[in-house]
């Protein structure tokens, strides 16, 4: 088999010999030379796609082929950009919050599933391997500031704004921590490239095994690309380099492309519309409020010798400096033998709604809020458009949900549920030869509330009367654990006879007409 390497070398020296021979017939017969290059030109293009096809109506930037080059050329300047407008362009900030909280909300939840030996859920260990956790992440953050579901929710803003999130796991030895374990998140620009030796910028297939190299900060195997370790400079006192496993560093990103070793934000095909968006903005804002400050124009036959006496002022009486700020409702005296007029300021112009709404739906594309939330312009929706901007919403949101649990929850835990076992915190019969039935867990995201409940809520016990939803399903579709459900009916159930209290369910004429318990009472 013929490496890639091998390939394209093949390719290259094929190409030069073709600019040899034609050259060589152009020093005989110019008229030849220029036929040959005229039918190599037309081979060539007629073995392209239509789409690939460069005139001067189509003309495209050929870029660096490998991911991890365009990466390290574009990212400083990207993560710098999006940072910027976050912190000061509204609607992108928005944007940000509203997939923070839709997707992550105040936590995705875990929730252990530990099983028996029958099949069934083993109650008594999924409580104690709960609670070991839920302990844990009281005290999970390094700095002793955040909650583990800060940290979460924290991650997922590193993951949309710099594309990335790096967290070290560190070993704290406090004999007043539950565990010796917690979670110290760092910004990926602390990723150094110091100590970069790689080669040939991605995965070599004819390098010796075990062979490594480092790009971008990132330590990897050249035959495989597997991550060994990483690299870390100190951001604010200049100090020495400093490496990290593998093993303890949890390194989150979407992957675009294979081989990919570090992430680029999602936003980043948004960032010259939103600039644009908040330039024009501005721009409008700004010329608006300079044409309000015209009240009136006044022209007079006797201008010249009124403006002798009263001449126009540019600079300040006291401060002797050019008036640079207008004041408000401005009288403006204008060349002599005109007329008056009114200040007539037709902005913002009847362009302006409709230019921002398709900008900021390109936005929405970009960002993956629904243009409703981004812009908070509910007007024009119904039911059925409310449902389906939730549905195709929902829909987007599983796999980034899922995603963050793989990258995020589920490392994390684990080695949460190992140092409570390795410390006697919790006694897990088996765990070091089989840890997996004891890692057997759920994780539920946030769910959205009905867009109308009484629809929703027929429509669902429909669905679970014909067998085509689970109770289960339905609950979580609200971002609830049914087991917590059940358990909060059954509370309160007992604290209602407790009280002496009871509540009837109401009849079927009176879930359509709610005005007859009104008249039966």
């Amino acid at each position: 088999m013929t490496s890639p390497a091998a390939q394209t070398e093949t390719v290259t020296m094929a190409a030069r010999l073709g600019s040899i021979i034609d050259r060589a017939v152009g020093i005989i017969s110019p008229r030849a030379a220029l036929k040959r290059r005229f039918f190599r030109d037309q081979l060539s293009r007629a073995e392209l796609y239509a789409a690939a096809k460069q005139n001067r109506l189509s003309r495209y930037t050929l870029g660096a082929s490998n991911v991890n080059d365009i990466i390290s050329a574009s990212n400083p300047v990207l993560r710098s950009r999006v940072r910027q407008l976050v912190r000061d362009f509204p609607y992108l900030a928005r944007a940000v919050g509203i997939m923070v909280d839709y997707s992550i909300g105040t936590g995705i939840v875990f929730q252990s599933k530990v099983k028996g030996p029958k099949g069934k859920l083993n109650k008594k260990l999924i409580v104690k391997i709960e609670d070991a956790v839920k302990w844990w992440m009281d005290e999970a953050d390094a700095a002793g500031k955040m909650h583990y579901y800060d940290i979460m929710r924290l991650a997922k803003r590193q993951d949309l704004e710099p594309g990335e999130f790096v967290i070290v796991k560190t070993f704290p030895k406090d004999r007043n921590r539950y565990l010796p374990y917690a979670l110290q998140i760092y910004e990926p620009d602390w990723l150094t490239s110091a100590k970069d030796n790689y080669s040939t910028g991605g995965i070599d297939l004819n390098a010796k095994p075990g062979a490594r190299e480092t790009r971008n900060g990132i330590e990897y195997e050249k035959q495989t690309g597997r991550v060994t370790g990483y690299w870390f400079a100190d951001p604010n006192y200049g100090g020495a380099e400093m490496y990290v496993p593998a093993a303890n560093v949890i390194h989150g990103f979407e992957t675009l492309r294979p081989h990919q070793l570090r992430g680029v934000t999602p936003f980043a095909p948004g960032i010259m519309i939103a600039s644009d968006l908040s330039s024009y903005l501005d721009a409008e804002i700004d010329t608006a409020k300079l044409a309000a400050k015209y009240l009136a124009f006044v022209y007079t036959d006797f201008g010249a010798e009124r403006q002798a006496a009263n001449p126009l002022i540019t600079t300040d009486s006291d401060t002797s400096q050019k008036i640079e700020n207008l004041e408000n409702a401005i009288i403006e005296y204008l060349r002599p033998g005109e007329k008056i007029e009114l200040a007539n300021s037709n902005r913002p112009g009847t362009t302006f709604q409709p230019t921002v709404r398709l900008m900021l739906t390109m936005l929405s594309i970009v960002t993956g809020v629904p243009y409703e939330l981004i812009s908070g312009d509910y007007s024009g929706l119904n039911f059925s458009t409310c449902r389906i901007v939730r549905n195709d919403f929902a829909q987007q949101l599983r796999p980034i949900s899922v995603r963050h649990i793989r990258q995020f929850g589920l490392p994390t835990v684990k080695t949460a549920i190992d140092m409570a076992v390795l410390t006697g915190r919790l006694s897990l019969p088996g765990y070091w030869q089989n840890p997996r039935p004891y890692l057997e867990s759920e994780w539920q995201p946030p769910g959205m509330d009905a867009v109308d409940p009484l629809r929703e809520a027929k429509s669902q016990i429909e669905s679970i009367s014909y067998g085509l939803k689970s109770p289960q399903e339905v609950a979580r579709e609200r971002g609830r654990d049914l087991e917590e459900v059940y358990n909060e009916i059954a509370l309160a159930q007992e604290m209602a006879k407790d009280l002496g209290l009871t509540f009837n369910a109401a009849g079927t004429s009176e879930k359509s007409n709610p005005a007859a318990i009104m008249e039966e009472t």
